[in-house]
């Protein structure tokens, strides 16, 4: 991992790959430095979701840093961490980032597509707060604009880790035909809890609800579901749902079954509790968020 003390003077006069520990590209972005300093400084990094961040919870945060340890337990899609250091006018730099960020996604800045956007936790949080501080299907035109929105919101919210760094999430976005949030303990005698609806995870929206015991029956409830949120240009919708989905659960209890057992591992692994935000797409679960919870 690259020092973060580096001397302002030591810093290159343009933006410069480093390689990381996993061989991937480190990119670090200048800032102007604050008027009683001279020279430049580091305004940013932008680095692929890599094991190694594991142990750096004070500069990503403990979302990034849990993740990252899990990623060979969970069905994670291709992440972009942008680093944005303290204090620094994010619309100056916010030019630079994107396009490395959206590389490490699509290999070539030049490759469109709908991305999700979303400030990452710096510090466990209370279940249930799913879907905050995050925004679903953007394109690469309207993202300036929304990392400036996301960074501006999560230091006004005191959503910076123990360096007093901002971090963002940017990943493709998966068009969720049904979604979930799953809270996992490591306790075996405390069942898995997942909520599930269609379309998108919005806090707002009705869920139908499962509990999942080590071992035993599933308990089931069902919720009546008029609306979703869909996608739509620039981002999502409420839709109105016919009937026929309305009063039907919008997870098989099978796949139900398999997000529990893939969320208490996870939870067993890292010895606390998890939620877990997964979207369940034409190719199937991918874990969008997991954030160790307080208990």
């Amino acid at each position: 991992m690259q020092s973060e003390t580096r001397a302002p003077e030591g810093w290159p006069n343009e933006p410069r790959a480093v390689t990381g520990p996993d061989g991937d590209p480190d990119i670090f972005v200048l800032a102007g430095a604050p008027a009683e300093q001279r020279g430049l400084r580091l305004g940013a990094r932008v680095l692929p979701l890599r094991r190694w961040m594991a142990g750096r919870h004070a500069t990503v945060g403990a979302e990034v840093a849990v993740t990252a340890s899990l990623l060979d337990r969970l069905p994670t899609g291709p992440t972009a961490v942008i680093v944005v250091a303290p204090d620094v006018p994010v619309f100056s730099v916010v030019d630079q980032v994107l396009p490395a960020a959206h590389g490490m996604l699509a290999g070539k800045p030049a490759q469109a597509g709908s991305l999700t956007l979303g400030v990452a936790s710096p510090r466990p949080v209370h279940p249930g707060t799913a879907a905050r501080l995050a925004m679903y299907n953007q394109h690469l035109e309207a993202l300036p604009e929304a990392v400036v929105e996301c960074v501006v919101a999560a230091r006004r919210c005191g959503l910076v880790t123990a360096h007093g760094n901002c971090v963002l999430l940017l990943q493709p976005f998966v068009p969720a035909g049904a979604s979930a949030v799953v809270h996992a303990s490591p306790a075996r005698h405390r069942p898995v809890l997942v909520d599930c609806r269609w379309g998108v995870t919005e806090t707002s929206s009705p869920a139908d609800t499962f509990e999942v015991p080590v071992d035993g029956p599933v308990s089931e409830k069902l919720a009546w579901k008029p609306t979703a949120h869909v996608v739509a240009p620039g981002g999502t919708r409420t839709v109105r749902l016919p009937v026929r989905c309305s009063d039907r659960y919008s997870l098989a209890l099978e796949t139900v079954r398999r997000l529990a057992t893939v969320s208490r591992d996870a939870a067993v692994a890292t010895g606390r509790s998890l939620s877990l935000d997964i979207a369940v797409g034409p190719r199937g679960p991918v874990v969008l968020r997991c954030r160790p919870t307080r208990e």
